[in-house]
């Protein structure tokens, strides 16, 4: 037993003298760094899409390489207040580097071989962008959609190389679907920031859109006159009946706000001959407000009765007429 914990002794102090050993020697190690620019003139902006990360090789003590490559505190960093208008090919090396709070770890730089990217710069501009809505909305059963959902803000500012912002047309939003709506509410939906050129910053990444929802209902006006239009002799012909209820389906807010003066029932004379009929339906108007999209929010106009008849009277030369057989 005193043999096998002397053994057990010894191959701990071993390991614990080889680790010594070992981290009093510095290696090298070769790992993707993230590559960022400071310091850019307000006035100028990338317009270039040079890396997002570099691979650089460092040396440093076994256990700071361990803890820096876990931690990912280092970066190329590029100090661009000299910066001019044009194509610069950009040489990074140990002053690029940065590793904070780990001193003793160095960037090596590659032999017979330099570590260079391009990058072009341009003018900075400001521009307004059209948002396209890419989101489908459906209401639920008994409710109904009463105008298209609106973007509240139908372009986004975005900021960037000129070059690089001539190019984007729109910025669309996430493709997403609400179903089973029953209440107006603004929803607030992602944009597809990341399908714009690199170094341009929006002002926004969310885009908000208003869904105008209501409640399905019917309402009945009576006694809506129905007028016989167009060139005929007013004394011998009329309609039967000569008002007919309206049945309007539709948003509910929509349908509370018609009344009876803002429906019109009428029949064109002409349309009796050409259609070669004694009744016929009647044409409806229904004025709505110019800001209610009708398409949307009225469902359903039923007129009863759906046919309304032709009365013609004779006169007394037809009379005389039809007496001689003439």
């Amino acid at each position: 037993m005193g043999n096998i914990i002397l053994k057990i002794t010894a191959l701990i102090c071993a390991m614990a003298l080889w680790f010594y050993v070992i981290s009093l020697k510095d290696f090298q190690l070769t790992m993707e760094v993230p590559l960022t620019f400071v310091k850019l003139p307000e006035a100028l902006a990338i317009a270039s899409k040079p890396p997002s990360t570099v691979s650089v090789t460092v040396e440093g003590k076994p256990l700071d390489l361990i803890r820096l490559q876990s931690q990912k505190q280092s970066a190329m960093v590029v100090d661009m207040h000299n910066a001019e208008l044009g194509s610069k090919r950009i040489h990074l090396d140990a002053k690029n580097f940065t590793a904070p709070n780990f001193s003793s770890v160095h960037y090596i730089e590659p032999d017979n071989q330099y570590l260079f990217i391009d990058v072009a710069v341009d003018t900075r501009i400001e521009r307004s962008i059209p948002i396209k809505n890419n989101v489908t909305f459906s209401a639920a059963p008994g409710y109904a959609l009463v105008q298209p959902p609106k973007l509240l803000r139908e372009d986004l500012l975005v900021s960037g190389a000129r070059n690089a912002l001539t190019r984007i047309i729109d910025i669309p939003t996430d493709s997403l679907f609400f179903d089973s709506i029953k209440v107006s509410k603004t929803y607030s939906i992602p944009l597809g920031t990341e399908q714009l050129p690199p170094f341009v910053t929006p002002s926004d990444t969310v885009a908000k859109i208003f869904v105008d929802v209501q409640k399905i209902k019917s309402k009945a006006f009576v006694n809506i006159p129905i007028q016989l239009i167009g060139f005929y002799d007013r004394a011998l012909n009329s309609l039967s009946p000569q008002q007919a209820t309206v049945e309007i389906t539709g948003g509910e807010k929509v349908i509370e706000a018609i009344n009876s003066n803002d429906i019109e029932l009428f029949i064109e004379y002409n349309r009796f001959a050409i259609e070669d009929a004694d009744s016929l339906a009647p044409t409806i108007k229904l004025t709505l407000p110019p800001d209610v999209d009708r398409s949307m929010s009225i469902k359903a106009v039923l007129v009863k009765p759906d046919k309304i008849k032709l009365i013609k009277q004779h006169n007394a030369d037809e009379d005389k007429d039809e007496e001689y057989g003439i």
